[in-house]
């Protein structure tokens, strides 16, 4: 026992429930000192307010026989419960340590009840057994952890996300669950395959493969089977005998084709998978048939010729120009022919009769074979078969990717000009014109608009693409100005803008009508009006959706420049902004996006001042942390604050995945010192093979030096110890 004058001075520094509530239970030691860890115990309740709390100093009195006043302090304990976690805590502590079970067991399914989160169902699948002994509640919980898996490969997600948690027991019984029939061959091997990658159990791995076998009635079967021996297993003999035994069932050609790269593939038994690949060459006749069957002769025959002649055998077959350009790609990319294949290209040639037709056939016989002569000459003749704008537009947008000769952007460029029929498609020409380095037909473009102009906003644009594409041209530009100066004079634009606010009926018009009154009449107050008529519009829907209110903002703040208003709508917007991707898009939007950067800027670093602080208040993760500290840097440029933030993310990560995704931020910020030392981090937090080979993964997709991958790498030979339990 420990006494009360031995106890006394690591009382004095018990300043929690829980520590109190330890040191009573050291009182209650015999001989014990039942007083006093009573007084422990009121010293411990003084602290209380969350349930582990409450929870920790009622196991005590139940410790110190004072069961009544466990009972009420577990029902404090309950009654400030707020998620489905602390609910099962408490449960369990009252059924295991008070004794009452059907409380107990009344908190465990209201937690049940309330969670869908795997490893929040298996903890309480523990404390159903354990406290309650309740095998038929435990495996109803089970079944409620793989209620969502429908075939093998979920399951085995659920499974390898059980066992890196190290409960291996649990994951194998998961898995179990997806054990197919022994007659459903391919998904026996799959799911043998699960068990060989996650368990590494050969006894089971071949124990489940034996049994599939006198499932097996189709060629296709024995050669999944043969399949899973050798490669799971190494047993070549095996796969050599399910083999021979599948060619007893082979009647049609895809049951050959199935044999034939089964011998091929496995077994390297060319001579016979040329026989069988033969026999089912003599079978087929349909496209998909025959390009399965090349496609797999190609790849796994040294002699092409069987793939040779399935492709002349479809070759006869088809007759469009995309059918045709998919047989001179596979039989360029599988023979390696280019004779042939520009000999099939020249076909599809024959039959390409629209300006699509070639421009498509074009790049492919430019990705294909390279040949930028034969690719150009198709995107020529395509040029001439332009009927509509759109048919020069999908020419111009290939020759945007391409480097074509001059003559034939030209040509392509005044075929486009002469078929355009709007403004917006002339200027549309003009822009491209300028991006391929012709300016003659950018300026006969700004003729051909300037001529064309039948509104005012064409004019403006007219005026913009001049500016643009003619700066140089003061005489041109005065004339547009002019003629822009004109328009906007002659016409009552009060009047029109009136009308047309009449016919509006959403908020996006008020806003936009706003955007134009500012614009051309320069009228803060009309605009303001608009822009309070679309905020009302947008209340009386009673919801807040960012989207529809991002508009406003920005008319709020560019085109009236009301801070009052605007102060009013990024509050609204702050207190709205429920998700990070809500947060990240309205500091964006403020610091980015508003004509008063100060304001923007200052308004943000505040904003994002406030996150870190309902973050930190929250006990957030380190990915939110994470997510936080590259928006400060992105938007503000706040090395220091985003830095700092960084810190904090890094005292709050928890595994090898936090620190690895922190490190890739810092290697994006290029400071590789501290990019290095959240690597190391990464690396210590890794506790088995599969996390090493996580943590490889993620190094290298951030680009992490191939000396530090290659620790990584290395340390994936060290199996990590540690296997958990289910229940």
């Amino acid at each position: 026992m420990a006494t009360r004058d031995e106890l006394k001075d690591q009382a004095s520094g018990c300043t929690d429930a829980a520590s109190c509530a330890a040191l009573a239970k050291q009182a209650l030691a015999e001989p014990a000192d039942l007083d006093y860890a009573k007084e422990l115990l009121e010293k411990g309740e003084s602290y209380c307010s969350f349930p582990d709390h409450y929870v920790s100093v009622a196991e005590g009195y139940v410790a110190a026989g004072d069961k009544d006043k466990a009972a009420a302090l577990y029902e404090e304990a309950a009654g400030s419960c707020f998620d489905a976690k602390e609910k099962a805590q408490v449960g369990y502590s009252i059924a295991l340590h008070l004794g009452d079970k059907d409380k107990g067991r009344a908190l465990l399914e209201e937690a049940i009840g309330e969670t869908s989160n795997t490893n929040e169902l298996l903890s309480f699948a523990a404390y159903v057994q354990e406290a309650l002994q309740d095998n038929a509640l435990a495996n109803k919980l089970f079944g409620k952890v793989t209620g969502n898996c429908k075939t093998i490969a979920d399951y085995r997600k659920l499974a390898a996300g059980i066992k890196a948690e190290g409960n291996e027991n649990a994951a194998r019984m998961v898995f179990k669950k997806a054990e197919p029939s022994s007659n459903d061959t391919q998904d026996v091997v799959e799911y043998a395959t699960g068990l060989k990658d996650m368990f590494g159990d050969d006894a089971a791995v071949e124990s489940a493969l034996n049994e599939a076998e006198g499932g097996c009635m189709f060629p296709a079967q024995f050669v999944a089977l043969a399949g899973g021996f050798m490669k799971l297993l190494g047993n070549k003999d095996k796969a050599e005998e399910l083999l021979e035994n599948g060619k007893n069932f082979a009647m049609s050609g895809e049951e050959n084709l199935d044999l034939a790269t089964g011998y091929a593939s496995l077994l390297g038994d060319q001579p016979t998978a040329s026989e069988l690949y033969n026999n089912a060459l003599s079978e087929f006749s349909t496209k998909d048939d025959l390009l399965k069957l090349a496609s797999q002769a190609a790849a796994n025959m040294d002699d092409k010729s069987i793939a040779g002649k399935a492709y002349d055998k479809l070759a006869s077959k088809l007759n469009t120009v995309a059918d045709l350009s998919m047989l001179a790609k596979a039989v360029n990319g599988n023979l390696g022919d280019k004779d042939k294949t520009a000999a099939i290209y020249a076909a599809a040639e024959a039959k390409a009769d629209t300006a699509s037709a070639l421009v498509s056939l074009a790049g492919e016989v430019n990705a294909t074979l390279q040949d930028a002569d034969k690719a150009n000459a198709l995107y020529s003749k395509a040029v001439g078969t332009c009927k509509v704008y759109t048919d020069s537009v999908s020419v111009l947008d290939a020759l945007a990717k391409s480097t074509p000769d001059a003559a034939l952007a030209s040509d392509a460029l005044h075929k486009a000009l002469d078929l355009a029929e709007t403004n917006a498609q002339v200027l549309d020409v003009a822009q491209r014109a300028q991006k391929l380095g012709n300016n003659s037909v950018a300026i006969q473009a700004l003729d051909k608009a300037e001529a064309n102009v039948s509104s005012l906003d064409e004019m403006r644009k007219l005026a913009i693409a001049a500016k643009q594409l003619a700066a140089d041209d003061a005489e041109r530009n005065s004339r547009i100005a002019d003629k822009l100066a004109k328009r906007e004079a002659s016409q009552a634009r009060y009047v029109e803008f009136q009308n047309q606010e009449k016919t509006l009926t959403k908020p996006n018009q008020f806003i936009d009508l706003a955007g134009k009154v500012a614009e051309e009449l320069d009228d803060a107050s009309y605009a303001t009006q608009l822009l309070t008529t679309a905020e009302e519009k947008m209340q009386a829907t009673g919801s807040f959706s960012f989207a529809a209110y991002q508009p406003l903002i920005l008319a709020v703040g560019n085109l009236v420049k009301d801070k009052a208003w605007l102060a009013r709508l990024l509050d609204l917007a702050a207190s709205n902004a429920g998700t990070f991707a809500q947060v990240r898009s309205l500091g964006e939007t403020v610091c980015k996006q508003l004509a008063d950067s100060d304001f923007g800027k200052t308004w943000t670093q505040k904003f994002y001042g406030d996150q870190l602080a309902k973050l930190e208040s929250g006990n957030a993760s380190a990915f939110e942390l994470k997510k936080l500290a590259n928006a400060v840097k992105e938007h503000l440029g706040d090395d220091a604050q985003a830095q700092q933030i960084l810190d904090k993310a890094e005292a709050k990560a928890e595994n090898h995945f936090h620190f690895a995704y922190l490190a890739e931020l810092a290697q994006k910020w290029g400071d590789s010192a501290k990019a290095g030392s959240l690597y190391d981090k990464a690396a210590a937090a890794c506790q088995n093979s599969s996390q090493f080979k996580q943590l490889a993964d993620l190094m290298q997709k951030a680009g992490a030096a191939n000396d530090a991958v290659s620790s990584a790498l290395n340390a994936t030979k060290q199996q990590a110890s540690g296997k958990g339990h289910y229940w």
